[in-house]
């Protein structure tokens, strides 16, 4: 199930940077939109020039967005929780330990910005904890540290129980019928090596799952 993010529109700040940034070749286009028999080509070149302008800063905006320079307001719960308390073998992995109830909303809310940054880079091979951690702002000690203190797993097991969540998914929603793109999908180049981790999560093999939704 995906996790939605939305902009905090609540923050006068935001708002007013979009408004201010958008305004100007607003006001461009309305003026160039006006009459001119004089210079029709003139008119053409500003209207396009405001048009190139807005899209730029539209781009803008979502770079904005994906590198956090924008506020968001997280809302959902945790894949992680829902993984754990459907699978035995990941409750197996994780000693039994993990309580969502006991989980704060902050620290929830840092698990889903934590699992969106793993979607987002899922299909690497190596996925670099250096770089993670620097996107989670935090040390890669850090990152070690609380991972386990919430889920009571290592970094990497983490990030590989997520990536088998992802791998049962595209199978289960028929957007993947090869083992093999569903591995490459999830970062495994290694499709014998990734089918046994799958069957070690899910106690059924990729294979055995796809045929059996055919």
């Amino acid at each position: 199930m995906t996790k939605s993010t939305t902009i905090d529109w609540s923050s006068p700040d935001i708002l007013n940077q979009i408004v201010q940034n958008i305004k100007n070749p607003l006001e461009n286009i309305i003026e160039a939109s006006k009459p001119n028999i004089a210079d029709n080509k003139t008119q053409s070149e500003i209207i396009f020039s405001s048009s190139k302008q807005i899209n730029d800063l539209i781009e803008e905006i979502i770079d904005g967005i994906k590198s956090k320079s924008v506020s968001l307001t997280v809302q959902g719960r945790p894949e992680i929780f829902d993984i754990y308390e459907s699978n035995k073998n990941v409750q197996d992995l994780c000693e039994n330990k993990i309580n969502p109830q006991k989980v704060t909303k902050l620290d929830q809310d840092w698990l889903l910005n934590l699992e969106k940054e793993i979607y987002s880079s899922i299909s690497q091979n190596d996925m670099n904890l250096y770089e993670l951690s620097y996107k989670m702002a935090v040390s890669e000690r850090q990152l070690h540290r609380k991972i386990a203190n919430l889920v009571h797993l290592t970094p990497n097991k983490y990030i590989r129980i997520l990536r088998l969540h992802k791998a049962k998914h595209l199978i289960d929603n028929y957007i993947q019928n090869s083992i093999s793109q569903v591995a490459y999908s999830v970062g495994y180049n290694d499709v014998h090596y990734f089918s046994k981790l799958f069957l070690n999560q899910y106690d059924i093999s990729p294979k055995e799952l796809i045929n059996s939704l055919r």
